[in-house]
């Protein structure tokens, strides 16, 4: 009687164990992995979407495997905002930290929150990569850590490119050694049946990995030529021009190769069939007129999601996309409420809600001021210069990383024909631009300056002026503070705002 007892204690037990499992199974299904894998300084120069010059045989993989955008956006121009925009879902102009690596707010303003935050509330393991070495090899190779964000930066912690960390675990991987990726260090914390919020800032692709990038890619015989490159209209075809274009390209080559890294260890690791994997970047590349700058050269970003059994293959997606429905975007697929004061939308909505307009905030960039404001349609694309006196390259990067010096001495010989000397030029000349995007993809001639599309002009001047009234986008008011007619180059943004403050 009592082995009878036991054996039914034990078929009970049995069972409870097998239910339990399931259980646990089932929350482990329904609560998928996420993973960000986010390139600085990137345009979607790879071969899925349609740049013949490089080699991405990993990132043109995710793509038909899963949802390639063709008209995401970033939302700000230079990295602290467009982080700040993809880690909040808002504009940075919205939270009132539109300024590049200045003027950061203490706290987010009440009732907003920080994507990070409601992972970890809702059980989530949420972590943050960094490569192991020194500082450059962790800038060329796996990733940096950099969350950049432009509130709550207290001291630096665990990144030199950011301040408070804002995930809970950080990950140190050795990129030689891709099985350092999802197990041992920090990621032995993580409980076996919890889930992963992942995120892995890649530099691989930014100035500083142009040259490496060269070397890299010719000890694999895949250096680009530069004389099969396209010039765009938009620079002068000098031999420095074509080499560095030449070394942007092998360095995107290079990011592929530490794309595939996480990609592969993601699949050895087993959790990829239940991983929402996230690619994008958060601006154009570091070449003049793209970083820093709202034309779609400097706004227009990759953005690839792969979710087996979610997403199918070689799905394209050609409504417009920010990086501000990345945060909204996650949370729906894991089953979290979206906050009210996020603006993004879902991306991966059954009935996704198809907007007419997107916009994209140019500030103060490294304590230098300036504020200019794009609105993008599937048409056009209008940007509105509220200080068209300051221009293009104001700052000490843009005249330092970002301009091409053979361009600048043509432009000091009177050399360069009209829409080349535009960013050279000391004020921005237009304070308006409006360009077709489906008839003019190099936004070569500004429809603003033809009375044939004042109609135009007005209405997205009134759609943009809504915006910034239903969003609290405030703009200084800087020849006021001043008491001047034009404001002078090299405004610090701090200066500003102290005067406001008297």
């Amino acid at each position: 009687m009592l082995v009878r007892l036991l054996n039914i204690g034990m078929i009970l037990l049995l069972g409870l164990n097998i239910s339990c499992a399931s259980k646990e199974k089932l929350t482990q299904k329904s609560k998928p992995n996420i993973l960000i894998l986010f390139l600085d300084d990137l345009d979607p120069d790879f071969g899925c979407y349609g740049n013949t010059l490089v080699k991405t045989p990993n990132i043109d993989k995710l793509a038909s495997e899963g949802m390639l955008f063709t008209r995401a956006y970033s939302a700000a121009t230079v990295c602290s905002p467009s982080h700040t925009t993809l880690f909040t879902g808002c504009y940075a102009s919205t939270i009132g930290a539109p300024h590049h690596r200045s003027s950061y707010i203490d706290k987010l303003p009440e009732g907003y929150t920080i994507l990070t935050e409601l992972m970890d509330n809702a059980g989530y393991f949420t972590v943050n990569f960094r490569s192991n070495g020194d500082i450059m090899y962790q800038k060329l190779y796996g990733a940096t850590a950099k969350t950049d964000l432009n509130f709550d930066r207290g001291k630096s912690e665990n990144n030199r490119e950011s301040g408070k960390e804002v995930f809970k675990n950080l990950q140190t991987i050795d990129p030689e050694n891709i099985d350092s990726y999802f197990k041992g260090g920090k990621w032995d914390l993580k409980g076996s049946n919890q889930p992963f919020f992942a995120y892995a800032n890649i530099e691989t692709g930014k100035k500083h990995g142009f040259v490496p990038g060269r070397k890299w890619a010719k000890e694999r015989g895949i250096a680009v030529d530069s004389t099969k490159i396209n010039i765009p209209p938009h620079y002068a075809d000098t031999g420095e021009v074509r080499e560095v274009l030449a070394l942007s390209l092998d360095a995107v080559s290079h990011v592929d190769f530490e794309v595939g890294k996480f990609l592969r260890a993601l699949d050895n690791s087993g959790y990829a069939d239940n991983t929402l994997v996230i690619l994008m970047s958060d601006h154009g590349a570091t070449l003049q007129r793209h970083k820093q700058s709202l034309w779609t050269s400097g706004t227009h970003i990759p953005m690839i999601m792969k979710w087996p059994n979610n997403i199918k293959s070689s799905e394209k997606n050609e409504e417009l996309a920010s990086i501000i429905d990345i945060a909204p975007t996650c949370l729906k697929a894991v089953g979290i409420e979206i906050p009210r004061t996020m603006e993004g939308l879902d991306l991966l909505s059954e009935k996704p809600k198809k907007r007419n307009y997107i916009f994209a905030t140019r500030d103060g960039m490294d304590g230098t001021f300036d504020c200019s404001r794009a609105v993008i349609s599937k048409e056009y694309q209008y940007i509105h210069h509220f200080f068209p006196e300051l221009s293009f390259r104001g700052n000490g990067y843009a005249k330092r990383t970002l301009t091409f010096k053979s361009m600048l001495n043509l432009y000091k010989k009177d050399s360069l024909n009209e829409l080349q000397r535009i960013y050279f030029e000391p004020e921005k000349k237009y304070p308006f631009e409006l360009y077709n995007l489906n008839n003019d993809i190099d936004e070569t001639v500004n429809l603003a300056l033809k009375s044939a599309y004042k109609s135009q002009v007005i209405k997205y001047q009134n759609v943009l002026y809504q915006w910034q009234k239903e969003t609290g986008d405030k703009v200084l008011k800087a020849r006021e503070l001043l008491n001047v007619k034009k404001v002078p180059e090299g405004t610090k943004v701090d200066n500003l705002l102290k005067l406001t403050n008297e």
